[in-house]
């Protein structure tokens, strides 16, 4: 894996996200694994529920790690699936999906297992 922190822009906020084992674990533990998720956003109508798990692991993930540099009381709360649901409606769910994709994508490196996440995505 690589340690990338990319960032979210909804205009109003900027969010941290971060794909790591802690999220691949979570993927494996609600979908059998991440090129089972992926399986999921790859159809004519993408799995909603599924989006939003990821970009919520994604960004609670990339929360908790600024939150370990920050020595002060100024710590980010964790988002909820409801405000990330919102989330992903002002940003739009088409942009929001190739943010998530390109940041999996980035972070595994070549030859990782998971190489069939970065091929599918890579063709659109």
């Amino acid at each position: 894996m690589i340690d990338k922190l990319e960032y979210l822009d909804d205009g109003e906020s900027k969010y941290p996200m971060a794909f790591t084992i802690n999220v691949m674990e979570a993927t494996e533990e609600e979908y059998g694994g991440v090129e089972n998720w992926a399986k999921l956003m790859d159809k004519s109508e993408p799995s909603y529920k599924a989006l939003k798990f990821m970009v919520l692991e994604i960004i609670n993930e990339g929360i908790d790690i600024e939150n370990e540099k920050l020595k002060n009381d100024k710590k980010k709360e964790a988002l909820t699936s409801k405000q990330v649901g919102r989330l992903i409606t002002r940003i739009g769910l088409e942009k929001i999906g190739m943010k998530v994709f390109n940041l999996i994508k980035e972070s595994l490196p070549k030859g990782d297992k998971s190489k069939n996440v970065r091929s599918m995505k890579s063709q659109k």
